[in-house]
């Protein structure tokens, strides 16, 4: 059996190899510094996170430091962030209780007006009006908002009130019929502030009860085009005719284009779709109650819009025609 013949060393010279240097410092800030900073930045935001979800002790810890002579507004903005993404903080009665005391409190104090607004405004966060203080008497939320609303108060703090009160009746789904919230929210019908007035309006339609109505009907004689709307679209909800020429504006693209003539074309267009959409809406919701008597005296305004231009107008439009029994 022949064998290959092996192959011959190669007798050629090694090539040189390039001369060892020291690392540049450059270099060694890209291999390691660089990455150590990433990492401690990374430790850094995940230990932030870890104490923003870190639970009750952390929550009353910022109540302590709102408390504290030197409390700033960034606190009380931080629970409330903590409290709206935590279910079983936003339950929790004890804490709400202290809160509600503090801006009690607080609101007969010459407090920073911007630690007054976030703190009115964490109490909009909870899912309940269960509160207790630290011995374990009860607190009475709605009183308490009902202060912050005051016309003594300034217009920041008002519209947290009513933002906070709105939320709290919006998760009772109209079954918040507790008199004195709805008094003090008809009562910001002669703030000079239209922001109050209209988040007052805003606030009112997530109320139930005739008084609401009644409050709701008053506001409709605002100087302010946004107030009276938001007064019409809960109205509209309820199925009042009294809402009937608000509703032939908000669903005229004419008139909508008119009132926004000033406003650059692409946020005109945004704001006549969502107001379009949000009259559609409530007629919707009336008519989901089996109340069609606006709805029905609308019916050309609203087949008007199933040829929109704008294509989520139409459709919604359409929907909306769909829900009239077919005798109207």
């Amino acid at each position: 059996m022949n064998s290959m013949p092996a192959e011959p060393l190669d007798q050629s010279p090694p090539i040189d190899l390039p001369p060892v240097e020291a690392p540049s410092a450059g270099f060694i800030v890209q291999l390691f510094v660089i990455p150590a900073v990433i990492v401690v930045v990374v430790i850094v935001v995940w230990l932030l996170f870890g104490k923003l979800a870190g639970g009750e002790r952390d929550a009353m810890s910022y109540v302590e430091t709102i408390k504290s002579p030197s409390a700033n507004w960034r606190a009380a903005f931080e629970l409330t962030s903590l409290i709206q993404n935590d279910p079983k903080l936003s339950r929790d009665p004890k804490l709400l209780g202290e809160l509600a005391a503090l801006l009690d409190h607080d609101l007969n104090l010459k407090t920073d007006e911007t630690l007054l607004q976030y703190l009115t405004l964490t109490l909009g966060m909870f899912q309940t009006l269960e509160a207790q203080s630290g011995v374990g008497d009860k607190v009475d939320v709605i009183a308490v908002l009902c202060r912050a609303l005051e016309d003594t108060r300034p217009a920041s703090v008002q519209i947290a009130a009513g933002m906070s009160l709105a939320k709290q009746a919006a998760r009772l789904e109209g079954t918040l019929e507790d008199p004195r919230p709805i008094k003090a929210l008809a009562a910001t019908r002669s703030s000079d502030s239209p922001e109050v007035r209209k988040v007052a309006a805003y606030a009112l339609g997530f109320f139930g009860g005739p008084e609401a109505t009644a409050a709701l009907k008053a506001v409709m004689e605002d100087g302010d085009r946004d107030v009276r709307y938001n007064a019409a679209l809960a109205l509209g909800r309820r199925d009042e005719i009294v809402a009937l020429g608000n509703f032939r504006e908000l669903l005229s693209d004419k008139s909508l284009e008119l009132l926004y003539k000033e406003t650059p074309e692409d946020e005109r267009k945004s704001k006549v779709e969502n107001l379009e959409l949000e009259a559609l809406n409530s007629l919707s919701a009336a008519a989901a109650k089996g109340h069609y008597a606006l709805l029905t005296a609308l019916r050309p305004e609203v087949e008007a819009l199933t040829r929109s231009g704008l294509v989520t107008v139409r459709s919604r439009a359409q929907e909306v025609l769909k829900s009239l029994p077919e005798s109207r």
